[in-house]
């Protein structure tokens, strides 16, 4: 079980995921070897892990860049009965499903998937119930806007003083830059370690030690670019993952994703195509929490329906990281910066 400096130390990097540890430890009042062998422990437990990925800008016209739209979908997955570790191992191996869930209810898996664009994701899904067999059905769900990305997901174990203070040693006044190759480069040997060494990462794209952490700058600024720390929230004291689907009119969707942003357990919340428009990702210390957070949405948004609400007891993979069956991390299956790419 961790204790509270380690989650001190996970809220740190998701703030500033390459803030040294003698900064960090300055602001904490503790050793730098200390935070360090923290780190290493934590990684070596295999509960805490590390992306970096693309993202699409938030405006694609630009011409000095690379444009690499993405779309995002969310899949349910019905398994022939005894084969759902099948059908887990063939999804989790591949490249454009970035996340794989074990749920609750009417379906037994949801897969996020990632491609160019809605005929990709549809060509996609139409291959992964062909190709393996232990697949019965499948129902898609396009996410039409991100209200909250998991990525975005804080541990609130900082006060407030302190997350500024881990705020303020990210890059100042960064240079503005779109998406180029060089810099997709320096994504592709972030991905799976957000804080490989600036040494390590000149071996990987062959540029000047100086080139690469100007670069790693630039990305640390870039709204196109995610840094995402997660960890076996499992092992650290969250019970399970819960997914809520609710039917909200139009008028009153901005208020309730607001609403939703408001409890510390919300991981993700999206807009969504189908007879709910709206789904939100949670983290549960307890499966009572859920009461409490659908009590209070229902107190306040009287005209909102509770269409379906899932229990996630197991994530076999998230954002490219594959995990064993109690959570931990095994290996990495590398998302892929190319949308045409094959599987």
């Amino acid at each position: 079980m961790a204790d509270p400096l380690d989650f001190q130390l996970i809220n740190a990097v998701q703030i500033s995921p390459r803030i040294s540890w003698a900064q960090l430890g300055g602001i904490l009042q503790v050793d730098a070897s200390t935070l360090s062998r923290r780190w290493q422990r934590l990684k070596d437990e295999r509960v805490v892990w590390s992306t970096c990925f693309y993202l699409e800008p938030p405006s694609t016209a630009a011409t000095d860049g690379l444009a690499l739209p993405r779309r995002t979908a969310l899949v349910e997955v019905m398994c022939r009965p005894g084969h759902r570790e099948d059908v887990i191992r063939a999804c989790a191996a591949r490249r454009q499903i970035t996340s794989v869930h074990c749920t609750s209810g009417s379906r037994d898996l949801y897969l996020t998937l990632s491609a160019a664009d809605l005929l990709s994701i549809d060509r996609l899904v139409d291959e992964l119930g062909s190709s393996v067999p232990g697949i019965a059905g499948t129902r898609t769900h396009h996410v039409r806007r991100f209200f909250q990305e998991g990525s975005s997901y804080r541990v609130p174990a900082l006060t407030a003083a302190q997350a500024r203070a881990v705020e303020a040693t990210l890059p100042q006044n960064p240079r503005r830059a779109t998406p180029t190759q060089a810099y997709l480069d320096l994504i592709d040997a972030l991905t799976d370690d957000v804080r490989r060494p600036v040494s390590a990462v000149q071996q990987r794209v062959g540029k000047s030690l100086a080139s690469v952490s100007r670069g790693i700058d630039t990305l640390l600024a870039a709204s196109w670019v995610g840094w995402r720390i997660d960890f076996a929230y499992n092992q650290l004291g969250w019970e399970s993952s819960a997914m809520i689907w609710l039917s909200v009119a139009q008028s009153e969707m901005e208020k309730v994703a607001a609403a939703l942003r408001l409890f510390p357990q919300l991981r993700m919340c999206a807009s969504v195509t189908g007879q709910a428009n709206l789904v939100a990702s949670l983290w549960l210390r307890n499966l009572e929490e859920l009461d409490d957070i659908e009590s209070k949405l229902t107190r306040v948004f009287q005209n909102i329906r509770i269409v379906d609400r899932w229990v996630v007891p197991r994530v076999a993979k998230r954002t490219g990281h594959l995990f064993d069956d109690e959570g931990r991390w095994s290996s990495f299956v590398p998302m892929g910066l190319d949308p045409h790419v094959d599987w």
